[in-house]
């Protein structure tokens, strides 16, 4: 019986856990529209060097993982998954995370040095660019020393350390959108369109690595009723999130698009620049295909059998597992 009840929570949890490709694929569109987009940047102010754009990309994307998963620690991760028998799941999360995010901030610190000089060779007022290094080493400071010291996950949820992290993320994220639009003497409306953008990318970019290798390994661990709660919950907060996401990158990738180049089909087909911006219009699109078709996003609740995770209230009082030894509840559907 104990064996039986394992084999259906464990199947179960591969319904939430092993429906991945897509997103796994949608992620690698992500980060290659990205360093599409860094390339078209730089030619569009001047710049040609692929190695200047290889380490602003490295530093684009390392922001958005910070920022994007600082957000699902402190955002979509909620204080009733800490109560509810999946705290050890949370803390095995944030464990992961931590990880991410030191590897991150090894990406970060060089990328962010290069684009920093660029930004003060070209921008005529040097107080945007001191805040942006300051923001910068203040999230270096905050990141690493939260990724580096032990503490409970009731410590770390929503903290200050963690908190004034996501914070400084964000900010480094808006500085770095205006800095970019300074590059080519943009006005206050490309700024605000660019930041934006910036935050779409950072959030999708930095939700998708917290949700691949974050959630999922980490759920496959836990395979408990009260983690697949929490991880639903979770799950459906970005989904939410990624549901405005992608028309704000579509209309504020068209805009740029249309600011930088005009509305004249014959320069996105004719010219390099044009086929990598066209190429990057088209990434968004294949994106928005995805979303639809991924059965993670169809899904009215991660659990087959289940449209509706309060369904499951009978079960939260049922018997739970720990980390040392899990004997799991067992989840049953109608099907």
């Amino acid at each position: 019986m104990a064996g039986s009840t394992r084999q259906s929570v464990e199947t179960t949890a591969d319904d939430l856990f092993d429906k991945y490709t897509l997103p796994k694929i949608a992620l690698t569109i992500i980060l290659a529209a990205s360093f599409l987009g860094t390339v078209v940047t730089g030619r569009l102010a001047g710049s040609g060097s692929l190695a200047v754009a290889v380490a602003k990309w490295g530093y684009f994307v390392a922001l958005g993982v910070l920022a994007g998963g600082l957000l699902w620690k402190h955002g979509f991760v909620s204080p009733g998954d800490l109560e509810t028998g999946a705290d050890a799941y949370c803390a095995r999360m944030y464990d992961r995370f931590h990880w991410i995010a030191i590897g991150a901030l090894v990406v970060l610190v060089p990328g962010a040095a290069v684009a920093i000089d660029r930004y003060a060779a070209a921008v005529s007022r040097p107080l945007p660019v001191l805040a942006l290094g300051t923001a910068v080493l203040g999230l270096v400071a905050a990141g690493g020393t939260q990724s580096l010291r032990s503490a409970s996950v009731d410590a770390q949820f929503r903290g200050p350390l963690g908190l004034a992290a996501l914070a400084l993320a964000l900010a480094a994220v808006v500085l770095t959108a205006a800095l970019e639009v300074g590059l080519r003497a943009g006005d206050g409306l490309a700024v605000g369109v660019r930041v934006l953008h910036l935050l779409a990318f950072a959030v999708w970019v930095g939700g998708a690595v917290w949700n691949i290798f974050v959630a999922v390994p980490t759920g496959q661990e836990y395979p408990t009723t009260p983690v697949i709660r929490a991880a639903g919950q979770q799950l459906e907060r970005f989904r939410w999130a990624v549901r405005f996401i992608i028309p704000t990158l579509i209309a504020t990738g068209l805009y740029q698009a249309v600011d930088a180049l005009g509305t004249t089909i014959g320069t996105y087909l004719g010219t390099t620049l044009g086929l990598a911006v066209a190429a990057k219009l088209g990434s968004i699109g294949v994106l928005v295909v995805i979303f639809k078709l991924c059965p993670m996003w169809r899904a009215c609740s991660p659990i087959d059998g289940v449209c509706d995770l309060e369904e499951m209230g009978g079960q939260r009082d049922g018997p739970t597992t720990d980390a040392a030894g899990p004997e799991p509840t067992e989840v049953t559907s109608d099907d």
